[in-house]
């Protein structure tokens, strides 16, 4: 991500991001940290057409018995539509059509 020239967070991961600062041990650090990372990022919100492309993967994915996390659907339809990569560790994202994925 350092030679990145942008870096577009959907609001979901925002959300995901926050949830696991506040669960940590030091949740006061991390939570700066989440807003700091943030500040530096274009945030992407939640729009029909991500909420489209959201319906129709959750249902290709249902229908090949694929589920995979509910936010997870949104940040991948976010990536789709805004057609940029996703960087992730879940490797249930490989499940899903149309979604460049880089695992770190």
């Amino acid at each position: 991500m350092d030679d990145a020239d942008i870096i577009i967070l959907p609001v979901t991961v925002i959300g995901e991001l926050l949830y696991g600062a506040l669960n940590s041990t030091k949740s006061k650090t991390n939570e700066k940290f989440v807003h700091q990372f943030a500040e530096y990022s274009v945030i992407m919100q939640i729009d029909e057409p991500v909420a489209a492309r959201y319906a129709q993967v959750r249902l290709e994915l249902r229908q090949r018995g694929k589920p995979i996390p509910e936010n997870d659907l949104w940040i991948a339809a976010a990536c789709i539509v805004l057609d940029v990569p996703l960087i992730t560790r879940d490797d249930h994202f490989k499940f899903i059509p149309g979604l460049t994925v880089i695992s770190w």
